[in-house]
């Protein structure tokens, strides 16, 4: 089982009406709590600045991961304590109110799903009808009261919207199991339109990025180091918000369904969104980013809608595939990513400190001066002048005293209750017996054990997934590439190699070729792009953008829309992209022929170093960036020319190719046009048409 694939206001009353036209097919349940992934944080305490460190060096490093490798076990590692934390988070939840969460749906079914998904708009919606409500009363606004607030809010938001769409980064790839590609297809497309279907001006990053220029807040580039080294950004859940964005996609061929589970609650309409782009517009600082978010993320046929299909697409094709018992498997893996993107931005403990801040907001005042003669000291302080109550009452004299309590062993041992003296003297037998409720008791102890990370075990027991072991392979378990492989992408040397030379056409006899020796070159070569576009920054350029063009043609989209083409894409019945014209290249030539599953199954069939190290290299898009370029730009002339045969490909096949190969060379042509003739990326662009076309022309016999 571990490798499965397993607004403006029109619009807001337009999706409340397509709720109202399908509420006739639902119960009526008990109103949930609205999807607020991104709200800001209400507790009066913020102790989470020790753990921006290591989120803003993960953040780092995850946007430039060819160069940081090393970090993926602890990036496995970080990912499965994030799921437990945010499952515990939400069974607590749960015990208060029961039906109201994603995990109150025990069997998946569409309609279940469809109930869920409108029941969330209504809690938003609701809550959006009160929050006009108390601003028409005289209310002021609530997100910040004035342009500079306003300005530090869009500062401090900065992390987690320049990494938008990153969740969805390597959900789509060569090594996806083709029986998933049409799944992962349409998860793509919502990535393509957070990139802006390849222009610029729509790519949410750059846009927001824009915004920060506008209102003179300007950040530097989120993969530059100077980007975490100056930073105005010191709320940790921030950071830890934009780093799962950016884990969760890192490893899709083992958490295909938590990717799934996370895009349906990230793409849903919030009460902070809607906020936002009235708030802004008031203040005098343009909301653009905010209402396009209102209007693309729509639930009859924006980000919404699509993404609650994909979900049942994807377990209606694994009960088809597997029988109940996995789908069930695979529909709590999809609750587990629901409520890692609901949950994260405030860990447990989090919340479990809040309630614990309370608790002795109380015992100050009740034992003022009762403790004047104890000579105990946390930090240099005693304990009757930490619970005087006038300075507890300020938020800050309460966050040192719960960052000074957590440290002070032997009172407090993190992760470990059972062991911790304060602890054992409100337990009977102690000093402090009676001081502190049965109930209070407990919230400490779970305030104690929730000081160290979770780890996998709580996830573990939720999906029945036994031990999720970190690993350091981003291509997952199935296929393995070495670096080793890149070596001969880098012979800067080759003999063969022209770096002035004009780019030669590609001449075939088609007949000559050997498909035996073609197909790993043309299912690997699918691989060359696909990793560019996996951290959203490397997209907010031309280049970018245009390989974006690029790998739509490949996948097989209609070219690129006016606006967007949300589930209307997710309808057509006639895609086809260059995986399915390699099964019928393949089944063409042996019509008795098993077709490949996978990438796996392919390079095991017909080995290929060639194909190996497209693979390996594909996975260096920063290095390698033109030479990978000019390679693709090697394969769409062999798409034009293949397209050509009748032998060789079905009419269906031979004219979607055609399209494909004269979109390729119309976005390529946009990339090569950037260069400056004799630039070390000219040379690379060169040499990496120059070897493609070298390993294609050695597959004539």
């Amino acid at each position: 089982m571990d490798h499965l694939y397993l607004a403006p206001t029109f619009l807001i009353v337009g999706s409340f009406l397509t709720w109202k036209l399908l509420s006739f097919t639902r119960q009526v349940s008990p109103r949930p709590e609205p999807s607020k992934p991104f709200m800001e944080r209400n507790s009066k305490v913020s102790l989470n600045n020790d753990d921006c460190e290591q989120y803003k060096n993960l953040y780092f490093k995850l946007h430039n991961l060819e160069n940081h490798t090393e970090v993926l076990p602890e990036a496995k590692d970080l990912l499965l304590s994030f799921f437990s934390d945010s499952l515990q988070a939400e069974q607590d939840l749960s015990k208060d109110n029961s039906r109201g969460t994603i995990l109150s749906i025990a069997e998946f079914s569409d309609g279940a799903l469809v109930n869920f998904v409108h029941a969330q708009l209504e809690a938003v919606t609701t809550d959006w009808q009160q929050y006009l409500f108390r601003r028409k009363s005289g209310g002021s606004r609530e997100l910040f009261q004035d342009a500079n607030e306003a300005r530090q809010w869009l500062v401090q938001k900065a992390p987690h919207k320049l990494v938008d769409g990153a969740w969805l980064g390597h959900v789509h790839r060569a090594t996806t199991p083709f029986a998933y590609r049409r799944v992962t297809k349409a998860a793509w497309q919502v990535l393509s339109e957070e990139l802006g279907d390849g222009d610029l001006e729509k790519c949410h990053a750059y846009v927001y990025a824009r915004l920060l220029e506008k209102i003179g807040s300007p950040v530097p580039a989120p993969t530059s180091v100077d980007f975490i080294k100056h930073t105005a950004v010191t709320d940790a859940g921030m950071w830890r918000s934009a780093v799962a964005q950016l884990l969760i996609s890192l490893f899709p061929d083992e958490f295909l369904p938590e990717i799934l589970g996370f895009n349906l609650h990230f793409e849903m309409l919030t009460l902070e969104t809607l906020m936002a782009a009235k708030e802004l517009r008031e203040v005098g600082i343009d909301p653009y980013y905010f209402t396009l978010h209102v209007t693309i993320d729509n639930a009859d046929t924006g980000h919404t809608a699509m993404a609650s299909r994909i979900v049942a697409d994807y377990l209606n094709l694994v009960h088809a595939q597997h029988g109940t018992v996995t789908a069930h498997k695979a529909w709590r893996r999809v609750q587990a990513g629901f409520v890692l993107s609901k949950n994260i931005h405030h860990t447990h403990n989090d919340k479990l400190t809040e309630k614990v801040v309370t608790i002795f907001m109380a015992k100050s005042v009740a034992s003022h001066r009762i403790h004047d003669h104890c000579s105990m000291t946390l930090g240099g302080q005693t304990l009757s002048k930490w619970l005087d109550p006038a300075s507890f009452h300020q938020p800050e004299w309460q966050a040192k005293f719960m960052g000074c309590l957590k440290k002070s062993k032997p009172w407090v041992y993190k992760g470990d209750s059972s062991k911790s003296r304060l602890i054992r003297q409100l337990s009977w037998g102690g000093s402090m017996f009676g001081a502190f409720t049965d109930r209070e008791v407990v919230i400490l102890k779970d305030w104690v054990d929730t000081l160290v990370p979770p780890g996998p075990r709580v996830y573990e027991a939720f999906t029945d997934r036994s031990a999720v072991h970190a690993s350091s392979d981003l291509d997952g378990p199935d296929v393995e590439h070495s670096d080793l492989n890149t070596e001969i992408l880098l012979q800067s040397q080759d003999e063969a190699f022209e770096p002035n030379a004009p780019l030669q056409p590609l001449t075939l006899e088609l007949s000559n070729l050997s498909i035996d020796k073609l197909l790993p070159l043309w299912f690997a070569h699918t691989s060359l792009l696909e990793f560019t576009v996996s951290v959203p920054w490397n997209v907010a350029s031309q280049v970018g953008c245009a390989t974006v063009r690029t790998l739509r043609a490949q996948y097989g989209f209609l070219p690129e829309p006016i606006g967007v083409d949300g589930v209307d894409e997710m309808r057509r019945d006639d895609s086809i992209d260059l995986i399915d014209i390699g099964s019928d290249l393949l089944s063409r030539q042996d019509p008795d022929c098993h077709l490949p599953s996978s990438m796996a199954e392919v390079l095991k069939r017909w080995p290929s170093p060639f194909a190996d190290a497209m693979l390996a290299a594909a996975r260096k898009p920063r290095e390698l960036r033109w030479v990978l370029l000019g390679m693709a730009q090697a394969f769409a002339k062999l798409h034009a020319a293949i397209a050509t045969s009748s032998a060789l490909l079905s009419a269906p096949k031979r004219e979607a190719l055609g399209s494909i190969a004269e979109r390729e060379q119309h976005s390529l042509k946009a990339c090569a046009g950037t260069l400056s003739s004799g630039s070390s990326d000219d040379r690379d662009f060169r040499r990496g048409y120059q070897l493609g076309l070298k390993h294609i022309v050695a597959c004539l016999d």
